[in-house]
């Protein structure tokens, strides 16, 4: 008998945030690929449809006997999102759905996969520094079960098992190790030196910040000087959104903007609406420096004298839109990107086949 051939196992990273999803996976020439996709997401389904009538970006869970228990449609677009900006947020079906819904948009659509997922470092670590083992357990079986599928095309994606990685800390790995996850010349410099480097990462509800000192060659996490806040990029968009309102809204729920209008004033500092260009450049610029202060504030509480430091990394959302602030406030630092969690997440993984 002709035994079949085993199907490819995927590594995917899943950076699991508050305001989106970040993918990194590797592509055919083993190049690290990232894209990423609004936490956006109601219960039911939508008004919206393709050209054609097609309903997308809708899915369904199904129970053990294959009964669709509950309906969701995932888009930017959506009117009546889900509020997951709390503790329960690793462990709901809304989290797994989204997640099913970026790898399917990632092209895993049919693909068996390995899925690494992020956890904010405090829900991680406790206090002590002893591993949250509840947590991540509970995190990783969310994770795990497969009952979601596209409701247009039937489109689903196999998850062989999952793994909960620290947030910051997967972002240092990101700094360390190359595509090929081996050193790079800067974490070589850091390790010779027994030096500490100090992870900055501005995320969507959240920023973590890790501090990390090598000691005789060895990775150590000083857990004393490290930590989250109740910080993030969803800080901002509510204050542009109530900026706008206050300046050029006459009021009611519908003059609310949507998601994606206020990632494009974000990008950009206006906002086209009634045939009027509504410029938002000095309100964001001033959201941005308030921001950036608390952050900056923060780390100072947390982590100490910053010149004892001999890396400063920020990463993460925050770290991509507060840039000039940030480069300001805290000359010294670098400024990474949104991704870096993800693809650290990613070459942990492929290190740690590498090695088995």
């Amino acid at each position: 008998m002709t035994k079949k051939p085993q199907q490819t196992i995927h590594l995917v990273a899943d950076d699991n945030g508050y305001a989106s999803h970040k993918v990194a996976m590797f592509d055919d020439a083993g190049k690290i690929e990232c894209t990423k996709f609004d936490t956006s997401i109601q219960i039911g389904g939508s008004s919206l449809t393709s050209v054609d009538g097609n309903k997308e970006d809708t899915y369904r869970v199904l129970d053990e006997a294959g009964n669709v228990t509950n309906t969701y449609t995932c888009s930017s677009a959506i009117t009546q999102p889900l509020d997951l900006r709390n503790s329960s947020y690793p462990f709901v079906e809304a989290n797994r759905v989204l997640m099913h819904h970026s790898l399917i948009r990632s092209g895993m659509e049919g693909k068996q996969v390995q899925v690494g997922v992020t956890l904010p470092f405090a829900d991680y670590f406790m206090v002590g520094g002893q591993m949250n083992t509840d947590i991540q357990k509970r995190s990783q079986e969310n994770f795990t079960h497969n009952n979601v599928i596209a409701e247009q095309g039937e489109k689903k994606v196999h998850v062989v098992s999952a793994k909960v990685f620290p947030e910051g800390m997967s972002a240092f790995y990101d700094w360390a190790l190359d595509e090929n996850c081996n050193m790079t010349e800067a974490f070589e410099e850091l390790t010779d030196n027994d030096g500490s480097a100090l992870i900055v990462d501005i995320g969507g509800s959240t920023t973590d910040i890790v501090c990390i000192r090598m000691v005789d060659g060895d990775i150590k996490i000083d857990h004393a000087h490290s930590g989250t806040t109740k910080i993030g990029v969803l800080d901002v968009r509510e204050e542009i959104n109530n900026a706008y309102q206050k300046k050029y809204s006459t009021g009611g729920f519908e003059s609310a903007l949507s998601p994606r209008a206020v990632e494009r004033i974000m990008q950009n500092g206006v906002h086209k609406a009634g045939g009027k260009i509504h410029d938002l450049k000095a309100d964001l610029e001033a959201i941005f420096r308030a921001v950036t202060q608390r952050v900056v504030s923060y780390m100072q509480t947390k982590a100490g004298r910053i010149n004892d430091f001999e890396v400063i990394h920020f990463v993460g959302g925050g770290a991509v839109l507060f840039g000039e602030s940030l480069k300001n406030a805290v000359p010294v630092g670098s400024i990474g990107d949104e991704f870096a969690n993800a693809r650290g997440v990613l070459k942990y993984m492929k290190a740690q086949l590498a090695n088995a």
